[in-house]
């Protein structure tokens, strides 16, 4: 079998982690590469990263995020927060990141107002911009999950949080942000179930 099939078989939500093992930060190092190399629309790379490593902010998290287990066993726990005004073009961000493409003034420019052209034709303005940044979020976080299987870690993406208390528990300015998921790495305590629920392929796709 491919061996990146292999490792998608070995993925889990792993529900309950090892406290007692920790990632090797060269490891981790691999995971977050992995998180930067992904591609986002428009190459505006909205997503930034947040890893909780004190003990007592996790325990802090904790409540607020359904009490789930993962957020104080796991080794790494990174918190995934999407920008928004920034990504309202044409902004100063959008020109930035864009002018990194572009070779003249005009170029970036007019792709600025085809980025907000975009956004307007998809109703994604205002308070609908997150639904568009964040699916780059989940894109960056699939990439990390993925490249962490493939070196044999586990992994657990959460949606379960109370969002607008976590962003008050970090101080988030939430004109500018807004935290859209978190995920937790680390090793599993106990076996798991190599059996996967998933549709058949027939049912999957349709070739036209």
């Amino acid at each position: 079998m491919n061996t990146f099939v292999e490792a998608m078989n070995f993925r889990c939500a792993c529900k309950i982690f090892d406290k007692n093992k920790k990632i090797p930060i060269e490891d981790f190092e691999v995971i977050l590469e992995a998180g930067r190399l992904t591609p986002s629309s428009f190459g505006l790379e909205p997503t930034r990263l947040m890893v909780i490593r004190d003990i007592h902010l996790r325990e802090e998290m904790k409540p607020l995020c359904w009490n789930q287990e993962q957020i104080t066993s796991a080794s790494e726990l990174v918190v995934y927060k999407s920008k928004v005004a920034d990504l309202k073009a044409p902004t100063h961000y959008t020109n930035v990141m864009v002018g990194r493409r572009m070779g003249t003034k005009e170029a970036y420019e007019a792709y600025g107002k085809r980025i907000r052209g975009f956004l307007l034709d998809n109703d994604l303005l205002d308070e609908h911009i997150i639904n568009w940044t964040s699916r780059q979020a989940y894109l960056m976080a699939s990439s990390m999950m993925n490249a962490a299987a493939f070196i044999g870690i586990d992994s657990c993406p959460m949606e379960g949080f109370e969002q607008a208390k976590l962003e008050k528990l970090f101080g988030i300015d939430t004109f500018k942000e807004r935290i859209v998921l978190i995920v937790a790495f680390g090793y599993r305590l106990n076996e798991l179930s190599p059996k996967k629920y998933r549709i058949q392929m027939d049912e999957l796709i349709e070739y036209k």
